[in-house]
């Protein structure tokens, strides 16, 4: 199995996620990064209500039949994602983003009003939500300049998937799982 791919994920049944695509106008309410197999066992990264941890991808997400995603390989050298992936670690244990929500909720209203705001930072800077860590990871794979046209804090799920559309000569949809 690859690693090093961003995945975009919904849980079907929680009511936080229904909540996250509502406001972020997004079929996906959570992001995260594969990581290499530890010992056998498939492993991602994630930002998630603990704080950013690595998990287990198979049963949090390829088993879990409540869970829908997409696979986003990335087309750059393994090596460049593996330092990526080893800049990422200094990330665990950073605590949630909770504060980053009401930026967001703003962002809708003002998307209603037609106004678009992903270019301003997020009001929070305390924590480190799902799409944040993926931006980070972006960011250490030298990827930085397809993000120039966001805030530091601003990037949701769906800002994430239309990134990944946007630049089809370095991100491939490897998979699609139970969409």
């Amino acid at each position: 199995m690859s690693y090093g791919d961003i995945v975009l994920s919904t849980s079907k049944s929680s009511f936080l996620s229904k909540c996250i695509r509502w406001f972020t106008k997004s079929q996906f309410s959570h992001s995260f990064i594969t990581m290499p197999n530890t010992l056998g066992i498939p492993m991602c990264i994630e930002a998630a209500a603990g704080g950013v941890d690595a998990c287990r991808f198979d049963s949090n997400y390829t088993n879990n039949p409540d869970e829908k995603m997409e696979i986003w390989t990335i087309n750059i050298p393994q090596e460049m994602k593996d330092a990526a992936i080893k800049q990422l670690l200094d990330e665990l244990e950073i605590s949630y983003g909770y504060l980053s929500y009401p930026w967001f909720m703003w962002r809708k209203l003002n998307k209603l009003f037609g106004k678009d705001i992903k270019g301003q930072n997020n009001w929070s800077d305390n924590g480190m939500i799902c799409s944040q860590l993926c931006v980070a990871y972006l960011k250490f794979c030298g990827l930085q300049e397809i993000l120039k046209q966001y805030g530091n804090g601003s990037i949701s799920p769906q800002d994430l998937q239309d990134i990944l559309k946007a630049h089809p000569e370095l991100f491939v949809l490897s998979s699609s799982v139970r969409m």
